[in-house]
């Protein structure tokens, strides 16, 4: 079985420079490397989930430029079924500028561009692909309101739904009770959850989201690994130790990984692992979505650990 995986969201340029460290408000630095990447959350998510040996459709907006068009050639070059991926003649492709320190960490400004165009209107166009996916996965770089279409459809076709809650906003009720499984960082976690002293421990903010109404949630701890908890059990799992070159992506890899291995149906002890192996062997290499792992590499250094 081929696991199918809709994903609704961003598509952006990454314009990249490397820099001792970042700089003070108000203070100029000079850096070093600049590159440009695709990216986008959506559009990185997608392609992870590809290369780990899904089937992937995308439903997501660029705009008629240089950027737009070579962005969505990239999607579809990596196999991704850009059909959903619409051109907007009035916005421009979204933009990240992102600095990255020595010590691999970034810092990201987003300009969305077309991506805020993502109208519930492009869902409804491309209701056929809700049908046909077993998992859908969404993030918050869109409009609200089209994101809320997405849930509510996939909820109606009967896919899992995933939910990456970033950047972190104000939700409304009816997306908790429609998201089988949650997927934010620590941050994410802390400001979704009332943004309460109490809520930076993980495993509680963990316990609000399943009082709302959330099925299933996993908090992304970096370095400190991450959290699963749903009704029935809650799983603690360190992070797997690698030289960090740049973290861009790994949080993309991550996320991708887990709608793999949901589609999949695998037991949720294996998905963690495969999605922890996936975001580690991202955070090794320059870029997003060129960082992201094949499954042939992951499930190598699954092997190497004994892990499976």
């Amino acid at each position: 079985m081929t696991p199918k995986v809709l994903v609704v969201g961003s598509i952006n340029m990454d314009l990249v420079i490397r820099a001792q460290r970042f700089p003070q408000p108000g203070e100029t630095i000079i850096g070093e490397e600049f590159r440009t990447f695709p990216g986008g959350k959506g559009a990185n998510q997608a392609v992870a989930a590809r290369r780990l040996g899904a089937e992937v459709r995308m439903i997501g907006k660029v705009g008629n430029d240089p950027f737009g068009l070579k962005l969505r050639e990239g999607l579809a070059e990596e196999r991704v079924d850009v059909s959903g991926v619409s051109i907007s003649d009035s916005q421009s492709t979204g933009v990240a500028l992102i600095v990255v320190d020595k010590n691999g960490q970034n810092s990201i400004v987003v300009s969305s561009g077309a991506n805020m165009s993502l109208s519930p209107e492009d869902i409804l166009e491309n209701e056929g692909a809700f049908s046909w996916a077993r998992a859908v996965l969404f993030q918050l770089e869109s409009p609200l309101e089209t994101v809320l279409k997405g849930i509510r459809l996939a909820r109606e076709k009967g896919a899992y739904v995933i939910l990456n809650p970033a950047p972190a906003r104000s939700l409304p009720q009816e997306i908790w009770k429609n998201v089988d499984l949650l997927v934010p960082n620590e941050t994410e976690a802390a400001i979704l959850a009332n943004d309460s002293p109490e809520f930076l421990d993980p495993e509680r903010a963990a316990q609000e989201f399943l009082k709302k109404g959330v099925k299933e949630i996993i908090v992304s701890l970096g370095e400190k690994g991450c959290l699963y908890a749903s009704s029935q059990k809650t799983i603690s799992h360190p992070a797997f130790k690698v030289k960090a070159v740049d973290s861009t992506a790994a949080g993309d890899a991550f996320v991708g990984a887990l709608s793999v291995g949901m589609a999949f149906g695998w037991q949720m002890e294996k998905i963690i692992a495969f999605a922890s192996a996936s975001g580690a062997l991202a955070v090794t290499k320059k870029g997003a979505q060129s960082s992201l792992p094949l499954r042939e590499e992951v499930e190598e250094f699954l092997r190497v650990r004994g892990v499976f």
